[in-house]
């Protein structure tokens, strides 16, 4: 490596570092890295603009001797990944912060021989397709950690420098605690409209620009992160982004693989791999059905925001419904979901053994155990909806 590259490394990577110091927040995953076992290399993929870098960026300033590293640089592609992390450490840096590895043809090649020589201490991250591509070799040599998009609370405390604390699911179905916890934190549901609008991702323009930052994200992931699963061209691209809006468009959808199938003009097989596709991505969740006797057809939910921005960029409603399940399926670990049956009322959610229904503030009590409603009911067995979001 020339001297002056390795100048500029070292440059770029003190100013980044220097200026992460100005988000002082944490995402939830920042202690289960920082405490990792470096007997293992860590790897932090998850969908664009959720804050990896930052996260990166936040554990290489708290650790010593450490160095950042961009991947994607363009004055660091005429040298091998392997030989810029072999360079750094003959110079005394112990802790190598690299980020959007996967923009590296053969980065995996590399961590595997780096590792086989005896160098730890390496932290990386990319986009969620990278998990799939990492191999079987280095699934032996690096622990892979998923980064959600940032729930309400986060979104809450780095936006509005809330400082709340996380909420368990046992005490949000405990009576008595859950309406103590409502009063604590009810001026903060007054934010739930604008986190179904702008929250999960954490571009700093998203407000005063939306849906353009959304837009030129949603652009990055079809071209770029969908290219190591299929093979792109615009027939594609255009099934996708036609599949993505019908989604948007919809109220909660239960999707019929044969009717999606229908609206592009594809085979069922290639509606299930695109669907497929875009959760690896981490643009799209799929919830499928509890219990058996009926097709395993998924309802469909969108990372949040980009419901709002998909029907922002077409000019449509989005309904009130489909985005209140969508909160809830983005703030909670979800097991299925209960299909409905004719004449049977039944819960949408099945949560840690708990049936949950999704509505608004005026729902009727149900048969399910829980009801998680718009407002700041707890009375019976409610649950305001908005402290789902603070489980994470």
């Amino acid at each position: 490596m020339e001297e002056g590259i390795f100048s500029h490394i070292i440059s770029a990577s003190e100013r980044a570092i220097q200026d992460s110091k100005s988000f002082p927040f944490h995402r939830y995953l920042f202690d289960t890295v920082d405490e990792a076992s470096t007997n293992f290399y860590n790897g932090i993929y998850g969908l664009r603009g959720i804050g990896k870098t930052v996260m990166l960026l936040q554990l290489a300033g708290k650790k010593k001797h450490s160095i950042y590293i961009p991947a994607d640089a363009t004055y660091l592609l005429q040298d091998t990944l392997y030989d810029i992390v072999s360079h750094v450490i003959a110079r005394g840096y112990e802790n190598i912060f690299i980020d959007e590895i996967h923009a590296r043809k053969d980065w995996t090649i590399d961590l595997k021989t780096l590792f086989d020589e005896g160098k730890r201490n390496i932290f990386f991250s990319g986009s969620s397709t990278m998990e799939m591509k990492k191999g079987a070799d280095l699934s032996r040599r690096a622990i892979m950690h998923e980064l959600k998009p940032a729930s309400f609370r986060e979104y809450l405390n780095i936006k509005k420098n809330a400082g709340l604390e996380k909420i368990s699911l046992e005490n949000l179905f405990s009576k008595d605690k859950r309406q103590k916890i409502a009063i604590r934190n009810q001026k903060w549901k007054e934010f739930v409209q604008e986190y179904y609008r702008y929250g999960g991702v954490l571009y700093e323009d998203a407000q005063k620009a939306f849906p353009k930052p959304i837009s030129n994200s949603l652009e990055k992931i079809i071209s770029v992160d969908l290219a190591p699963l299929r093979e792109l061209n615009v027939k594609v691209e255009n099934d996708i982004y036609k599949l993505l809006y019908k989604i948007a468009e919809s109220g909660p959808y239960e999707a019929s693989y044969t009717s999606l199938a229908n609206y592009l003009g594809i085979s069922k097989a290639t509606v299930i791999r695109l669907l497929s596709d875009l959760e690896k991505t981490g643009l799209l969740k799929q919830v499928f059905p509890c219990g058996s006797g009926f097709k395993k057809e998924p309802k469909l939910y969108l990372r949040i925001p980009f419901r709002y921005a998909l029907n922002e960029m077409s000019a449509r409603r989005t309904d009130v419904g489909a985005v209140r399940e969508e909160f809830f399926v983005n703030n909670v670990d979800v097991e299925c979901y209960y299909k409905t049956q004719r004449g049977v009322k039944t819960p949408d959610f099945m949560v840690k053994g708990n049936t949950i229904e999704v509505g608004g503030e005026s729902k009727k009590p149900s048969a399910a155990d829980y009801l998680a409603v718009d407002g700041f009911s707890f009375t019976e067995n409610k649950v305001p909806l908005f402290l789902f979001g603070f489980l994470y």
